[in-house]
């Protein structure tokens, strides 16, 4: 049964990749939540998708560019009702997590801005707060894959996928990858049927149609990646 993962929280909702988001995520019933990780320019581990602030804040500039202290004091678009929400940092999150029974994929973004040894960073972070097992970690990245799974983290490792033309399969062979995320758009019935024939999970990314959902559900997704946990819940209750 696929499992049920809300991106960036539940995005579809409330802003992304905000604790707010990834409670409610939690009081969905969601198997898991996705978020993003950066560095500030004072070196602290921060969760969100974009290099920089513009689309999700008040600010502007790239999150390598700004303090933790600045980052924190920007407001968070479309939280007109949640007038408390910051940029977490990825300690916050781990924290909250340990009193939770919910997965966590972390996604590195680390493909256009290389913040160097992030890696071995976040999984010492994990490691402190005791949750190796309860995480999927995930790149564009293939050097950071490489990376991930040299480091001997006994985490899931993922690559993300999404260009046409590319066997994953080779590529995961290369890299040593646990997993596949891929773009739900790169993505064919074969393709998805050979991965599964060689064990090799795959996820899909950003699924929040119901016909989709249905449709690759259907086929054995192992995970549903999506910003409306609560369609996709549904169709797993109706199944």
């Amino acid at each position: 049964m696929s499992q049920i993962i809300a991106h960036r929280g539940d995005s579809g909702h409330y802003p992304e990749n905000t604790m707010k988001a990834f409670k409610k995520a939690v009081v969905a019933g969601c198997d898991a939540i996705e978020l993003d990780v950066q560095r500030s320019k004072d070196g602290e581990l921060v969760v969100i998708h974009d290099e920089t602030v513009n689309r999700t804040t008040d600010g502007t500039g790239y999150v390598k560019d700004l303090t933790l202290k600045e980052l924190r004091q920007l407001k968070i678009k479309k939280s007109r009702f949640l007038r408390t929400e910051k940029i977490p940092m990825l300690d916050e999150v781990l924290h909250w997590l340990q009193n939770e029974a919910i997965m966590c994929h972390i996604e590195l973004k680390n493909d256009k801005v290389r913040y160097e040894g992030m890696e071995k960073e976040i999984l010492q972070k994990v490691a402190e707060f005791k949750l190796d097992n309860r995480i999927v970690y995930s790149s564009f990245n293939l050097d950071s894959v490489t990376t991930l799974k040299k480091l001997d983290s006994p985490s899931e490792v993922a690559f993300i996928y999404n260009k046409k033309g590319v066997n994953p399969l080779l590529l995961q062979q290369t890299i040593g990858a646990d997993a596949i995320h891929a773009n739900y758009r790169v993505m064919t019935e074969q393709l998805m049927r050979d991965c599964q024939r060689h064990g090799f999970p795959v996820r899909l990314y950003t699924l929040n149609q119901v016909s989709l959902i249905q449709k690759w559900m259907d086929a054995g997704l192992s995970g549903v990646i999506t910003d409306f946990p609560g369609r996709a819940l549904q169709l797993k209750k109706e199944k």
